[in-house]
Parts: structure tokens; C-alpha cells; sequence
């Protein structure tokens, strides 16, 4: 039997009860994604995968969703360009119910507002109002040979996701994007190489999560990817802070591990999670 959804009005709430919310919603999103998925045939899922160069796991979107709600990173983008036909349905049943769902929990007055302005690292709870926009113009970056019709979610109370997204993905007037922006945009802590020394330094980053149910059992038996990024043997430091904000995650009942591949880097210790 399916839980009902958490009540809501308009007086004010504590911020426990505002997680709890939001906790049941990403939770709901968990179980939208994985049965949208399910009910792909083999070629649809060929197709997702990108005739099995990618796991249907990377194509999960409720850790990225988690990571924007926690004022994390300005956006995030959905995109599934193997077959964005599909990402029209994928938008229109998983990713526009939840963000309903969460906008009417965004909308609450809470007890004791935060200032996140005033916050390094995650912020939350908080007020918000996510938005999901197609990308419409003519748009590439060095990876990606176009984003057009791919879709960006963004908040649309936070000054910083909503000017950065206006003006590098929703600018008419922009045909191109630098891999630089792009990490600006996404919160990424790493570059893509540039030089062919660089290329000998990669280090391919995921974030792995597990969400739990509400009785604390675990959804799913395998870690799956919450986000990923590449970055340079050097900026290592850098991404262990990174990682330490994104930590933050666990107050919505995901945990978190990170895999690193150094198996690009000569002399480098073997893959390990941490």
C-alpha cells in the first residue's frame, strides 16, 4: 500500500517536520525513477544506455535533485542523449509530479528560517521553487554536441542558480558553452583536461548512494550513482572538501560513499571507495 502524501498548510513548520516532507518526496521520486525505468522495453533501454556504453543507474536524477534542494549546486541538468523522445515522457511522469510535490513543501513558512546567503556549505531547510526548463536554442559545449532539448531544474528563489542558468543554457544568444561553465553550473570541483600531461592525470569521481525506506531498510541492494565528474590528479584536495559538503545528503536518508578511478594515474594506489 502506497503511504499517503505528508498533509500540508500554510502555517508554520520546524524544520524536522520540513525534512521528513521532502524526505518522502525524494523518496517517491526513488520509486517513480526505478519503475519508469522497468517499464522500458530492451530497445528503449538500448537506446537510455547508448547501446550499453552507460548503466541505467547513471541515468538516476534523485541524488542530483537532493543536491540542488541542499543549495548545493545552482542546477542540474537532465538529459538522456541516447533518446531525448523519452526524456519528454521521463520529464512528464517522474521529474514534473516531484517537483510539484516539492515546491508545495518549498512554499511552507518555516519556524526558524535560515539564512543561507550566509552559508558555505549545504542550506537546508529552506525556501525554494523549482523549475524545470526545456533548452531550446542552439546550444553545444567541447563534450556535447548539442543540449538542445535537454532540460535544466533550477531554483527559481535562489538568485545564483536562476542567473546562471538564464545566461549560460537559457540564453538565445549563446551557441557555446566551455566544459569551465559547465563545472561552475553543475558544482563540479574539477576541470577537464586540456593538455595531453593532463590527460595522464584523470581521475573519473562518483558519488554512490543508498536510499533507505521508511522503516530504515534499505531500497535497493547495489550503490548507485548520485552524480560523477572527472577531475585532475592535483585537484584531489579540493575534491575532498567537495565531497565533505555533499555528506549533507544523509539527512535525506541516502548514504553516501565515493569512487575514485586512479587506474589512469601511473603510480597511483588502485581504485578505492571511500
Amino acid at each position: 500500500m502506497q503511504p499517503k502524501s505528508p498533509a500540508h498548510n500554510s502555517t508554520s513548520i520546524r524544520e524536522d517536520e520540513a525534512v521528513r516532507r521532502t524526505t518522502w518526496i525524494l523518496r517517491q521520486l526513488y520509486i517513480r525513477e526505478h519503475n519508469w525505468f522497468q517499464a522500458r522495453t530492451p530497445e528503449q533501454v538500448a537506446l537510455l544506455t547508448q547501446q550499453g556504453q552507460l548503466s541505467l543507474n547513471e541515468q538516476l536524477h534523485y541524488g542530483e535533485i537532493a543536491f540542488l534542494l541542499l543549495r548545493l549546486k545552482p542546477c542540474t541538468i537532465i538529459d538522456f542523449a541516447g533518446d531525448r523522445k523519452q526524456l519528454e515522457n521521463y520529464i512528464g511522469q517522474v521529474i514534473t509530479p516531484t517537483l510539484r510535490e516539492l515546491n508545495s513543501v518549498g512554499a511552507l513558512n518555516l519556524c526558524n528560517p535560515r539564512n543561507c546567503a550566509e552559508s558555505t556549505g549545504a542550506c537546508y531547510p529552506r525556501s525554494f521553487n523549482l523549475a524545470c526548463t526545456k533548452i531550446t536554442g542552439s546550444l553545444k559545449s567541447p563534450q556535447v554536441d548539442s543540449w538542445t532539448g535537454s532540460y535544466v531544474v533550477y531554483d527559481d528563489k535562489w538568485n545564483e542558480s536562476v542567473d546562471w542558468v538564464k545566461d549560460n543554457l537559457l540564453n538565445s544568444n549563446k551557441s557555446f558553452i566551455t566544459e569551465d561553465e559547465l563545472a561552475r553550473g553543475l558544482d563540479y570541483p574539477g576541470s577537464i583536461p586540456k593538455t595531453p600531461e593532463d590527460m595522464r592525470c584523470i581521475v573519473p569521481v562518483s558519488y554512490l548512494g543508498r536510499m533507505k525506506s521508511e522503516s530504515g531498510e534499505w531500497l535497493s541492494d547495489r550503490w548507485e550513482c548520485l552524480t560523477s565528474f572527472v577531475v585532475l590528479q592535483k585537484e584531489l584536495p579540493q575534491t575532498a572538501l567537495h565531497r565533505i559538503r555533499y555528506q549533507a545528503i544523509k539527512m535525506f536518508d541516502i548514504e553516501m560513499q565515493v569512487n575514485m578511478d586512479t587506474s589512469m594515474i601511473d603510480e597511483f594506489p588502485s581504485a578505492s571507495n571511500t
